[in-house]
């Protein structure tokens, strides 16, 4: 949750459903919870609709240059606008690579040593939920990218390929991450029974 000020025409994403794509805050309100003053936002997201939050505190980041990847990269241009750079800088050797780096990236929330161990299983454990399905691929490839509509930059194929790629790359992540903590904790326990089924048979593997 962030405490920001968001006003009329502000670019926002949603920090755990990146899926829902851009939205733009149409109203901002006061109303009253519990008796207390509070603001009512109210998004129209691309891919989600209407919702509002209502709160001091509210899932949203804001958005610059009208994208921003939730989580790692907070109210900052996506990914994806750093590959655009090098191709308009003509640097085309060095597209494929960044491309590579952005496709197979963990997030932050995941690898930072400044986390609990249990916060990083909480969100590793969380990635497993996007799969080779229609829907669980593209969900996937806006949370990695940033992007509303993957599909204007790559194929199916492609995107297919980058998520064999990236399953490898998580699935070495998990199998580090569960060398390092103790699997028998109640906490550890808790985390793993909410995990996807994906995740589950994961952590049955790599256990």
């Amino acid at each position: 949750m962030t405490t920001m000020t968001i006003a009329f025409g502000d670019r926002v994403a949603h920090q755990k459903f990146p899926e829902w794509g851009s939205g733009a805050v149409i109203k901002v309100e006061k109303t009253a919870v519990n008796g207390e003053s509070t603001s009512r936002v109210t998004v129209r997201f691309s891919n989600a609709g209407l919702k509002s939050f209502v709160g001091d505190e509210l899932p949203l980041c804001l958005m610059q240059d009208g994208h921003a990847v939730p989580g790692d990269r907070d109210g900052k241009r996506p990914a994806i606008a750093e590959v655009e750079d090098l191709e308009r800088s003509g640097l085309n050797q060095a597209v494929e690579q960044k491309l590579q780096d952005i496709m197979h990236a963990i997030p932050l929330a995941c690898r930072d040593p400044f986390n609990t161990l249990e916060h990083r299983l909480r969100h590793t454990l969380d990635l497993y939920k996007y799969d080779m399905s229609g829907r669980g691929l593209m969900e996937w490839a806006i949370a990695q990218t940033g992007m509303d509509d993957p599909l204007s930059r790559f194929n199916r194929t492609e995107l297919e390929v980058y998520f064999k790629e990236y399953s490898h790359e998580l699935n070495r992540h998990l199998a580090k991450l569960l060398k390092e903590i103790h699997s028998e904790s109640l906490a550890v326990k808790e985390i793993i029974a909410g995990a996807p089924k994906r995740a589950k048979s994961a952590v049955a593997k790599f256990s």
